[in-house]
């Protein structure tokens, strides 16, 4: 990887960071701009057809802790059985630490109600950012990322790309759909998610692959 290249990456995930900031503060105003997002993207999703919000209340259980937990354990156990501890770790690190701690840390700090106008699932805890998107993104990235430092094939990694975003936009729809977020949580939870990963990806950079050794003395 050439400086160049993680220069124009640093940049741009700055631009991002601070996109999230803003994004972020407005939400904390309830600015008028983010209501009108939220209602103009929501009010559509909730009339949508039955089948597909009945689709959404099955796929959005995906994104629940104890679903992430298990999943994201027998993932890291395939990786270090495939001989790869190193991605383990990192992607371990990345799910339970960065996206669940981190998340937690903002819905504590702006504590958003969720709204309440609308619901097909009961919740608690606060809105924004939403814990599924972030989660998700997250998980979705880091995989990425390990898929990535191994393939060679340009059509696979595109591929894979192309199924990471369906996934993550189909579970930041879904927590509109079920009513338990405004669509400016999951855009949050999305960003927030990018950068954290971002985070982790450059500091782990010639560290993700392989075993981790043993020294015996």
């Amino acid at each position: 990887m050439t400086l160049t290249t993680w220069r124009r990456r640093d940049l741009g995930i700055g631009i991002l960071a601070l996109i999230w900031l803003g994004w972020t503060w407005a939400v904390s105003q309830n600015a008028a701009a983010i209501q009108w997002f939220d209602q103009a993207i929501a009010l559509p999703l909730h009339h949508s057809p039955q089948w597909f919000q009945t689709a959404m209340v099955s796929y959005t259980k995906l994104g629940n802790p104890q679903t992430i937990t298990i999943l994201t354990l027998i993932i890291g156990l395939l990786l270090i059985l495939g001989r790869q501890s190193k991605a383990a770790v990192f992607f371990w690190l990345n799910t339970w630490g960065l996206a669940g701690y981190g998340n937690y840390l903002v819905k504590q700090l702006i504590q958003r109600p969720r709204p309440t106008a609308w619901r097909l699932i009961q919740i608690g805890g606060y809105s924004y950012p939403s814990g599924h998107s972030t989660t998700t993104t997250v998980l979705v990235a880091s995989l990425l990322i390990i898929a990535y430092d191994r393939l060679k094939s340009r059509n696979l990694k595109q591929w894979l790309f192309g199924a990471g975003v369906v996934i993550i936009l189909l579970m930041m729809i879904s927590r509109i759909v079920v009513g338990v977020h405004y669509p400016s949580d999951t855009v949050g939870g999305l960003m927030l998610g990018i950068c954290l990963t971002y985070l982790s990806f450059r500091l782990s950079t010639g560290h993700r692959q392989g075993n981790f050794k043993l020294n015996h003395h």
